[in-house]
């Protein structure tokens, strides 16, 4: 199998390493010159043909950072390389981990050689091979960079993957207010959304401060503007390397149905059931809880009507409805308010609904019953 698995690599990367050669053949060679000579001194051959020797035997016996002085001492003499010497230093600077200068070596040689030289199939393989560890280098050295706080691993661990459709968005139970409608199809694509609100303890971690009223690590965080949200996930994914963002209104009521479902609230069409999803009313006892306390709807989202309610990305416009693409709709582009949904702590059953649409001004942050989820692109 790994056999099949090389020849097919190869395979698929040659016709792209011809391309680039043949560009290559026009432009001037990369980092690695050829050296021409600067006399007809013979006793600079001589010491050529003894440092490649030596740096043959070297490679023979896997002392490959012997090898690469000694072909750099030849590059060095200031006189004619042969052919069959960058394929050599390509393979030996492969071996030490130098993948950069490898690929410069062994292209200088496909270069100079083209598809009739003795080593062309194995210097084709021996730059996939640098290649793909330079990439894997790559991968290591962002995958270090961005170190995961703990509750930055938190924040990822609870994203939940919502596959995408399409569904009739709107006031489909004919119980909601003129902003509501028209019912409208409307189609999203794949994302994930978080399965509670950001919590305080998150917000501290990444932001440092907590502007909530009700301190708790485990209940959302409050009192936040749309503005501050924004600023939290730029620090977010700067830290991560991830790239959460705010969800949609189209994204949340999509989410919040439990995948476009006729629910008209999170998880049930019954209200006297609604106490057993959402913390809300009297119940609530005038405050936030700890997320994931409630019954989750279908999809495992927790909280989506009561505690907080939720920015979205979206600017509100009470007549957008009307206009509304049916492909991954935004919002308008411009206004005063940003859309919030979900509800909160002090809210009625009206305003837990699925359908129900609010919206407040993005700078406001005196609301202890405002707060966000993440989502982000799959």
């Amino acid at each position: 199998m790994q056999t099949i698995r090389n020849g097919y690599i190869k395979q698929t990367t040659l016709n792209s390493i011809i391309i680039l050669v043949l560009m290559m053949l026009t432009a001037r060679f990369t980092d690695i010159p050829t050296v021409f000579a600067k006399d007809k001194d013979q006793l600079p051959e001589i010491q050529l043909d003894s440092l490649i020797n030596t740096a043959t035997n070297d490679m023979e016996d896997e002392r490959w950072d012997d090898a690469v002085q000694n072909f750099e001492k030849a590059l060095n003499l200031g006189v004619n390389l042969p052919r069959g010497f960058y394929f050599h230093y390509g393979k030996v600077l492969l071996k030490t981990g130098n993948y950069e200068y490898s690929l410069s070596s062994l292209t200088n040689y496909l270069i100079l050689v083209g598809r009739e030289g003795k080593h062309f199939e194995e210097a084709i393989s021996l730059i996939v091979e640098a290649k793909n560890k330079q990439d894997e280098e790559k991968h290591q050295t962002t995958k270090s960079k961005y170190q995961l706080t703990a509750a930055a691993t938190e924040t990822e661990a609870s994203m939940i993957f919502v596959k995408g459709g399409c569904f009739d968005m709107g006031d489909i139970f004919d119980t909601g207010a003129d902003d509501e409608k028209p019912v409208h199809t409307v189609c999203v694509g794949d994302f994930y959304l978080g399965k509670t609100e950001v919590t305080q303890k998150q917000w501290k971690d990444i932001a440092g401060d907590n502007p909530s009223k009700f301190k708790c690590d485990d209940c959302p965080v409050e009192r936040v503007s749309w503005h501050d949200v924004q600023d939290f996930i730029k620090k977010l994914n700067e830290k991560t390397g991830m790239h959460y963002r705010l969800p949609t209104e189209a994204e949340w009521e999509y989410a919040a149905r439990s995948g476009g479902g006729k629910e008209q609230w999170a998880g049930t069409n019954n209200n006297e059931m609604i106490g057993e999803y959402a913390w809300y009313g009297s119940a609530a006892g005038g405050r936030t809880h700890a997320v994931a306390g409630k019954t989750p709807n279908r999809i495992g989202l927790h909280d989506m009507m009561g505690n907080v309610w939720e920015w979205c990305s979206d600017w509100y416009d009470k007549h957008y409805y009307e206009t509304s693409p049916n492909k991954d709709p935004h919002g308008p582009f411009e206004g005063s308010s940003r859309v919030l949904r979900g509800g909160g702590w002090r809210s009625k059953d009206s305003g837990l609904r699925t359908t129900d649409r609010n919206r407040f001004i993005p700078t406001s942050k005196n609301f202890s019953d405002i707060g966000f989820r993440l989502a982000r692109d799959q």
